[in-house]
């Protein structure tokens, strides 16, 4: 039987949430709850929801939930809104160890449950490339979490090469999630800033690495990119023609920029079977890995009966729902 192994799965810190008990900061924010129970961050003025109010939850009822699911183990990762990569440099390199150190802490007591990507400082990357050799030597953990952009700047800015060097020298898995829209203020109804902002940020990540030359200068930089790689996979056509048509979207790409889809990972929070489908066709089965972004209202609350229903036979089921990250990750 298939291991089942979630690779999108967020945490709310649980120091955070005592820290909001306490009435005090974390780090640099502050926790409300709003009338439906569900966090409310606040940093430097901004307000942001986060969707359920499962995500207060203890870690046992984690895991409880986790068995209706038919999850065996959650790759946790803190939850995005918590990059805060605006903040002063000291302020985020102690709010980085103090996460990695908690997830650390939930391996250790469940090893057969959970794994781990890091946080880092990513505003400053001499500290952020220390805290990923930090993370790697810690049983469990199997890379990082970062932004779709590090403050406005792009993956493809030379500032941030260094720490996509140094996962690759470390064998770090990169997982690459929205945070911080920029197209939000022009979304501000109708959930928008995640149904479309959040894919679109993907987008530019993803392109941004491909016409910027990082994949062709890191080969072997393993790269998980959240809800299905957003539009990339069906833009593939249109890059492709650009980088024909127009001499500045040559960038700094050797192929085509199709031709380095199937050398990235995505995983599988893409809602519909088509879509699915075509993410198969266009990076091959082995490329997608099983993604819920529990505990999120947008994610996926049945993986396992939602994949018996997409029309994958026995063996794409099995490579999607763990087979592919258990060899990928050394799970």
């Amino acid at each position: 039987m298939t291991r089942v192994i979630d690779v999108h799965a967020h945490l709310l810190p649980r120091s955070a949430i005592a820290a909001a008990e306490a009435g005090t900061d974390w780090f640099g924010s502050a926790i409300e709850t709003d009338h439906l129970g569900r966090p409310v961050i606040i940093t430097a003025g901004r307000r942001e929801g986060m969707g359920g109010a499962a995500h207060y939850e203890s870690m046992e009822t984690r895991i409880e939930r986790m068995d209706g699911m038919g999850v065996d183990m959650q790759v946790l990762s803190l939850n995005p809104i918590f990059f805060r990569y605006y903040l002063d440099a000291d302020n985020a390199a102690a709010a980085s160890a103090a996460i990695n150190d908690e997830i650390a802490g939930f391996i250790e007591r469940w090893p057969d449950r959970f794994a781990g990507y890091g946080s880092l400082p990513m505003q400053d990357p001499g500290r952020a490339i220390a805290e990923l050799e930090r993370v790697m030597a810690i049983p469990g953990m199997v890379g990082a979490i970062v932004g779709t952009h590090v403050d406005g700047a792009n993956w493809d800015e030379p500032q941030l090469f260094g720490v996509l060097e140094a996962a690759s020298d470390l064998g770090a898995f990169v997982f690459f999630h929205p945070s911080d829209r920029r197209l939000e203020p022009h979304l501000p109804r109708y959930h928008l800033h995640n149904t479309i902002a959040n894919p679109t940020e993907t987008t530019i990540a993803i392109a941004s690495l491909i016409f910027g030359g990082v994949i062709d200068r890191l080969p072997d930089l393993k790269m998980l990119f959240a809800h299905g790689g957003g539009y990339a996979c069906w833009a593939a056509a249109r890059f492709d023609h650009a980088y024909r048509a127009r001499p500045e979207a040559l960038g700094n790409a050797d192929l085509l920029p199709s031709e380095y889809l199937n050398r990235l990972w995505y995983d599988s929070l893409v809602h519909g079977y088509d879509n699915l489908q075509r993410l198969i066709d266009i990076a091959g089965i082995e490329r997608v890995l099983l993604g819920t972004d529990f505990p999120a209202d947008m994610g996926q609350p049945e993986p396992v009966a939602w994949l018996e229903g997409s029309g994958l036979d026995q063996a794409e089921r099995s490579a999607i729902l763990g087979r592919n990250a258990a060899t990928l990750l050394g799970l």
